[in-house]
């Protein structure tokens, strides 16, 4: 057993810093908007619907009046809506002290998006890469002007990227998987999502000589089997 247990009172004041969290208006995103913004932070809650968004904002105000939380329009389905978010991100704030990549799609029949991936594969894994590559710079100056530890990247993951992907792993020839089951097109962009982390951490990590002092801790979390 851990010697210690996490819990939202264990997160420090985070007043003046900010983040992102994509899904933020419903399920775990939204849990995790409000430990942010309970102990101070600006959190920018990544969404499709507008609507569902200022609702999930309203409420949580009523319940918590200082949280400062600002809608972020945010369709993972649609790359041109991502690169649009990070550009207003990079704009608004001069400093980003963590993205919390939550938002995602499970066991949804074969669909393509606007963009012509997978409906899972792109929203769960390719649009947070790139809505990643677009606030790294961002998020390695704020890196760089605060103690190591500060800034960090979190990407929400799943064990069913090792009990629903393809035997050999991400079939890289056929993302889209069509012939497959919805849950084998999960599991493998959970996989991606994982390996997305894992290559991160090399890169702009505290392992990282390129990184030097402007470090980023970076995490893949599997939440657990929770009803959302």
């Amino acid at each position: 057993m851990p010697s210690s247990k996490f819990s939202p009172e264990s997160i420090p004041d985070l007043t003046g810093r900010v983040y992102i969290v994509t899904g933020g208006n419903a399920g775990i995103g939204k849990e995790t908007v409000i430990g942010l913004a309970a102990r101070g932070a600006k959190v920018y809650m990544g969404a499709r619907s507008k609507d569902k968004a200022l609702a999930a904002i309203q409420e949580i105000q009523e319940q918590l009046p200082s949280a400062n939380i600002h809608f972020l329009d945010l369709d993972l389905s649609n790359f041109q809506s991502v690169i649009a978010a990070a550009k207003k991100i990079r704009e608004d704030e001069l400093a980003l002290h963590g993205l919390i990549n939550n938002a995602g799609i499970m066991g949804v029949p074969y669909s393509l998006t606007v963009d012509g991936f997978e409906a899972q594969w792109q929203t769960n894994y390719l649009s947070h890469w790139l809505l990643t590559h677009h606030l790294m710079p961002l998020l390695q100056s704020t890196a760089q002007s605060n103690p190591e530890g500060t800034v960090r990247l979190v990407n929400l993951t799943s064990d069913g990227h090792a009990r629903f992907t393809p035997p050999s792993g991400i079939r890289f020839e056929d993302t889209g998987l069509e012939k497959e089951n919805s849950m084998m097109r999960y599991g493998q962009s959970k996989l991606a999502n994982v390996l997305h982390t894992v290559q991160l951490n090399k890169k702009y990590g505290p392992i990282s000589a390129e990184a030097g002092n402007a470090a980023i801790w970076f995490s893949a979390v599997h939440p657990g089997h929770i009803d959302t």
